[in-house]
């Protein structure tokens, strides 16, 4: 019997921005940046909440693949926030991986060390369909699409790790 192919909702949060990737096993099917403005509320964490749930219903993933932070990058806040989507998640049924910015330098980058944008590089070669994002991100001074390509990168070792 062939093996079910699982669909990944890969998020990547932040106070401001939320990478997305959506992957249809080890395909990507969606990936985006969305802005979450104004200043941290209540409000701002329902915002959040019913993204990830329009995510959830939009394409019935299997598996929430999330960011884990390092606690020196990680605020009370931000700590919520991952908590507001890993219990949304699971109370949707899904699985759940979390992944380092370390575990993506160690799967992309095995010969050593990286920075964000040199992992954003190797994304937009695995993934071609990035490339105009990865330009467009070559020339911003301030980084608008890196929490996407880290989204990506969350969703395809996770997609990697479940394949196995």
């Amino acid at each position: 019997m062939p093996k079910k192919i699982l669909k990944i909702l890969a998020v990547n949060p932040g106070s401001k921005y939320i990478g997305i990737a959506v992957f249809e096993g080890p395909e990507l099917e969606d990936w985006r940046v969305k802005v979450i403005k104004d200043k941290w509320s209540k409000e701002k964490l329902q915002q959040v909440k019913t993204l990830v749930r329009s995510y959830i219903e939009r394409y019935e993933p299997g598996a929430l693949a999330i960011k884990r932070l390092h606690r020196s990058r990680s605020s009370a806040n931000l700590n919520q926030l991952i908590g507001t989507i890993k219990q949304l998640s699971k109370r949707k049924g899904l699985k759940i991986c979390e992944y380092s910015i370390k575990d993506l330098e160690t799967f992309f980058y095995p010969e050593g060390k990286t920075n964000k944008r040199k992992l954003a590089e190797v994304i937009s070669s695995k993934y071609p369909a990035l490339s105009h994002e990865f330009k467009k991100e070559r020339t911003n001074k301030n980084s608008y699409y890196i929490r996407m390509f880290e989204a990506v990168a969350i969703g395809a070792v996770c997609s990697h790790e479940l394949d196995k």
